[in-house]
């Protein structure tokens, strides 16, 4: 025990607070990256986030095309169809017509 006791004392120690002045700023950085292996995480997650970006933005357009198209198609059968095919047909409308404004209302809020 008296052992232990002494390989603990025998441990030199530092003070930072006595090392560091006020005046200096010190960065401690523990990483077993390389400046190389940085510079290729960082350029592997461009890439990713402008893919991302990519998919999402063709997404957005089929999207939006698909809603044209079938808006185009509910407001022609509301003007050339019959009583029931309109009833259908301005649900539909309706219902784009408060989705697009209930998306760009929550854009505001961003």
């Amino acid at each position: 025990m008296a052992d232990s006791d002494q390989g603990k004392s025998a441990e030199p120690q530092i003070n930072l607070g006595q090392i560091v002045g006020k005046d200096h700023k010190y960065e401690l950085s523990v990483s077993n990256e390389t400046a190389e292996d940085a510079a290729v995480r960082r350029s592997k997650a461009i890439a990713d986030a402008e893919l991302s970006r990519k998919m999402t933005y063709a997404l957005f357009c089929f999207a939006l095309f698909i809603v044209a198209i079938i808006f185009v198609g509910c407001v022609y059968t509301f003007a050339t169809g019959a009583a029931d095919d309109k009833k259908w047909a301005a649900g539909i409308v309706s219902a784009i017509a408060s989705g697009l404004v209930g998306f760009l209302v929550g854009q505001g809020k961003k």
